[in-house]
């Protein structure tokens, strides 16, 4: 199950009033040890998109190993050609000759192709990374979701709860005389706001745990779910924070950087026309009753200057190159704007939370002292019912930035490039 529904009413009128409390626990969502952050993101992993690229990311490697590797430069070709003389003097000449063409490497060619795959080889292993990187941004989130969504769920249900208990004192006492039967009505009502907002909490608890086994596969959320700040993020202020430059979205965007150059050379011989070595033999005679003469043929032809037609393919590099390298400036700066901003997050909830702290104090002694003065007679429930919205309010938001502050110590984690 998603979670246990623990709710048990001793009587519940849909419409009506009700004098009965309910006895009840909120939704509890399920937290084990047989869970972790890793296997998560693991499981994320193994379902993200673009991790089923990565067997034809290898099969290029492989592919153009194979091709560095091969002896010839290109597909090597054999060729028979025969002559005689039928058609016209038929005097019996023929000739015979099969020839063998090899194109051969140009220099430093063979050593470009090697030196790619070598580079796409290396990049592997980032994009990899990257990967887990993503899929640890969206286990981050579901389960942030999940969390926050129980902490909101929680507190309407201590509201409810409350107002429960409210409305049974406030029946009690118009049942002994103390009280009008309209405030009965006003308790009744606010009780079932509060039972409403609660109903609306607990669907978006469902709706973020649906969300996090689908993705996930799991129902149930890691014991072990906080995590720590880098020892190093918070020495600094937000303003002067950077990230490493070992960072998994710059690792991959280097590693591309590096492949690009290796294509640029490998670019510097598209175009170009290989030197292709002919070997071979020749069997010729003159007439009918000649032995037959054999020889052996041997040839080579290469380009005389084929640099112009080379210049397409590097310029095309080049561009691809200057546009990685862009990319790489644009990410960095992107990186870095958004973690400076989740830490100055980070600085504003702290300065939030102390206030908050104190706002709920005072305004948990002011609820205290109205219902003393209600159960004294000297205030109206109306009066109650704003002081106790009032101090729910106060302890709601400082339990929720207690949880939000939290969520930022992961959401900087993420920030800094941290993989789970």
């Amino acid at each position: 199950m998603l979670f246990r529904n623990k709710l048990v009413m001793l009587s519940v009128a849909v419409g009506l009033t009700t004098t009965d409390i309910a006895l009840a626990e909120t939704l509890q969502v399920e937290k084990v040890d047989t869970v972790t952050l890793s296997s998560l993101v693991e499981s994320v992993y193994q379902q993200h998109p673009a991790h089923h690229n990565e067997l034809a990311q290898q099969r290029k490697i492989d592919a153009n190993t194979v091709l560095a590797n091969s002896l010839f430069a290109d597909v090597s070709s054999m060729n028979l050609t025969h002559k005689n003389d039928i058609v016209a003097t038929d005097d019996g000449f023929q000739e015979w000759e099969g020839t063998v063409d090899m194109p051969l490497w140009l220099a430093g060619q063979k050593e470009s192709q090697l030196a790619l795959s070598q580079k796409m080889a290396a990049e592997l292993p980032a994009y990899q990374r990257q990967i887990r990187l993503e899929s640890s941004a969206k286990v981050r989130e579901l389960i942030w979701n999940v969390i926050l969504a129980e902490t909101s769920t929680e507190q309407a249900y201590q509201s409810w709860q409350t107002a429960q208990k409210l409305h049974h004192d406030v029946d009690a006492r118009v049942k002994a005389g103390e009280l009008a039967a309209t405030e009965r009505l006003l308790a009744s009502s606010y009780a079932l706001d509060m039972q409403s907002q609660y109903l609306l909490e607990e669907a978006e608890l469902e709706h973020a745990l649906k969300s996090y086994l689908y993705f996930t596969g799991e129902s149930s959320l890691p014991q072990e779910y906080e995590e720590a700040l880098l020892q190093d993020s918070d020495d600094e202020h937000h303003s002067l924070a950077i990230v490493d430059q070992q960072h998994p979205s710059l690792a991959i965007i280097d590693h591309q950087i590096s492949t690009l150059r290796s294509q640029q050379d490998v670019a510097g011989f598209d175009g170009a026309v290989n030197p292709n070595l002919s070997l071979g033999m020749r069997s010729e005679r003159g007439v009918r009753g000649e032995h037959f003469n054999n020889s052996i043929v041997l040839g080579i032809s290469f380009a005389l200057d084929d640099k112009a037609y080379r210049q397409p393919a590097v310029s095309e590099a080049a561009k691809a190159l200057a546009d990685a390298e862009i990319s790489r400036q644009q990410m960095e700066r992107e990186l870095n704007i958004a973690l400076s901003s989740t830490l100055h997050d980070m600085e504003t909830k702290q300065k939030q939370l102390e206030l908050a702290t104190a706002q709920d104090k005072e305004t948990q002694q002011y609820f205290m002292l109205q219902q003393r003065a209600f159960d004294l007679g000297e205030i109206d429930l109306v009066s109650v019912l704003r002081s106790q919205s009032i101090a729910n309010e106060a302890q709601n938001r400082k339990q929720l930035l207690q949880v939000e502050i939290k969520q930022l110590v992961a959401y900087i984690n993420q920030a800094l490039g941290v993989v789970l």
